[in-house]
């Protein structure tokens, strides 16, 4: 209740007993909604406002509230344009605008960015000879789940997955084990990804690299 909000926000401003007198809530009531658990709503725009925020660092900056609504909702995630513009605004998120504008959260990740070797060619003429790899979001009751798979494009199998509740390095790297293990995989195998945060890790091209795989990130 914004009332109630209110009161909170001015307390050590003036006392509560008035302050409740001068918006016409009783003090009983007040305590009730400070003492009350997270609603549901509450517990589902807080979920939401960590995905926007992550899923805004993953597109470097340049997802306004509408491609992020995009995003969302192809990802299972239902939320309006507006929705979402309103918790950008909350979290002080602004997209950056203009193709010049390169965005790396730090160091590592910047000098870890490879070719893009499969050049939207995705079709494969032998097993294991290109994956794809990607993390979805899943909605649950409370909050979200991260889904990370690996595909084979020759059988468009998924050979490889990983789930969590976060969105971590250790999430793909999870299923690019998965994928690695079950398959009889040689040198040169090209590995596409988009050029998340994730992706661009020196932990997780290390690990491709190690086991003569080509890491193929996607420039588009």
């Amino acid at each position: 209740m914004v009332r109630y909000a209110y009161i909170r926000s001015m307390v050590g401003e003036h006392a509560i007993l008035k302050m409740c007198g001068w918006l016409g809530v009783s003090r009983s009531g007040y305590y009730k909604w400070l003492n009350r658990g997270t609603s549901e709503s509450e517990k589902r725009q807080q979920s939401l406002e960590k995905v926007i925020a992550t899923t805004f660092e993953r597109f470097k900056h340049r997802y306004g509230a509408p491609r992020l609504a995009v995003e969302l909702n192809e990802s299972g995630i239902q939320c309006s344009v507006n929705y979402v513009a309103k918790l950008m605004a909350q979290g002080s998120l602004k997209a950056r605008n203009g193709k010049g504008y390169k965005f790396f959260p730090n160091i590592q990740a910047r000098n870890h960015v490879s070719d893009n070797l499969l050049r939207r060619d995705f079709t494969a003429e032998r097993p294991d000879e290109k994956w794809v790899s990607d993390i979805t979001y899943i909605p649950l009751s409370k909050g979200f789940a991260y889904l990370a798979v690996v595909m084979d494009l020759y059988s468009r199998k998924i050979i490889g997955w990983s789930l969590d509740s976060t969105m971590t390095n250790q999430l793909i790297i999870d299923a690019f084990q998965m994928a690695y293990d079950s398959r009889q995989v040689k040198p040169g195998l090209i590995l596409h990804s988009d050029r998340g945060v994730q992706y661009r890790s020196g932990e997780y091209q290390h690990r491709l690299l190690s086991k003569g795989i080509r890491p193929s990130p996607d420039f588009s």
